[in-house]
């Protein structure tokens, strides 16, 4: 076997190890969501899953049992109203540290970097309080407003680190074309960093949507429970209902597939689209 061709092997090898690594999680979710417990609380569990053992009565007990589709309701809400806002923000903050050099700005990504330091469960009681005198308690406004401020420092300095790649001098080009700062912005910095954008929002979008610890402390009526919280109910006293728990995982893995689905082409592509003039 040539040199070239073991390498190639070895680096498939490689990849498809990490992934199965990566993805068996998951699909022991899908196994044991289709076991009945006896199985899944069996000495030996099987990895591969019987046919005769197979069922989907999980899936449907969880639709009967639970509001599954208003959990997801207001998990989706909450995160479109997170992810919007926080990326908007984020791409503003981005440019200003990326192309301006003041101590203010300097003292302002410093305080951006220390905030995201600072755990969630040390910030839940302020927030509380102030949630309460606001009459934000058992408000999705106040879980996106909660996700907006532990999301907005990181996704601050991702957006920072893609404009740092991006030659000012594209921008000098397009003013003296015509365009002022803002239009040099909006029509040649933003469309170039359109990957970086798409990252962010990912990122965004993955942290509010699995954010727990605001979720569980600032909405307490069922019907305003997000997913994560959703998923605690089958976590019972003296027992847990894997089936029905792995079952519900699942069905709350969906979203976020079918977001990265439609989102990333944009993540490989754009990268230098309108940077030349033809």
């Amino acid at each position: 076997m040539k040199p070239t061709t073991l390498r190639q092997t070895c680096l498939l090898a490689a990849a498809v190890a990490l992934v199965a690594t990566v993805l068996f999680p998951i699909y022991w979710m899908f196994v044991t969501s289709i076991l009945p417990t006896r199985l899944v609380l069996s000495r030996e569990p099987p990895l591969l899953p019987p046919l005769s053992e197979m069922t989907l009565g999980a899936y449907l007990e969880v639709f009967r049992r639970r509001p599954i589709f208003t959990w997801l309701l207001n998990s989706v809400l909450v995160t479109a109203g997170s992810t919007l806002v926080s990326l908007v923000i984020a791409a503003m903050a981005g440019y200003s540290l990326s192309r301006f050099r003041t101590p203010a700005q300097q003292a302002a990504g410093f305080t951006l970097l220390v905030s995201k330091m600072l755990p969630g469960s040390l910030i839940v009681i302020p927030f509380f309080i102030m949630f309460s005198t606001l009459h934000l308690i058992d408000n999705l406004l106040g879980l996106v407003i909660a996700n907006v401020a532990v999301g907005v420092p990181f996704a601050t300095w991702m957006m920072k680190g893609f404009y740092d790649t991006i030659p000012r001098e594209i921008e000098s080009a397009a003013m003296v074309d015509g365009c002022s700062e803002i239009q040099a912005l909006r029509l040649v910095v933003l469309p170039l960093s359109k990957p970086g954008l798409t990252a962010c929002g990912i990122y965004l979008a993955i942290v509010s949507w699995s954010e727990f610890v605001f979720a569980r402390t600032l909405v307490t009526k069922p019907d305003n429970w997000l997913m994560t919280v959703g998923l605690q109910s089958f976590v019972g006293e003296y027992l847990v209902d894997w089936p029905a728990l792995m079952a519900a995982g699942m069905v709350s893995l969906l979203p976020m597939l079918v977001l990265f689905l439609l989102i990333e082409p944009y993540l490989v592509s754009g990268m230098t689209s309108g940077a030349v003039k033809q």
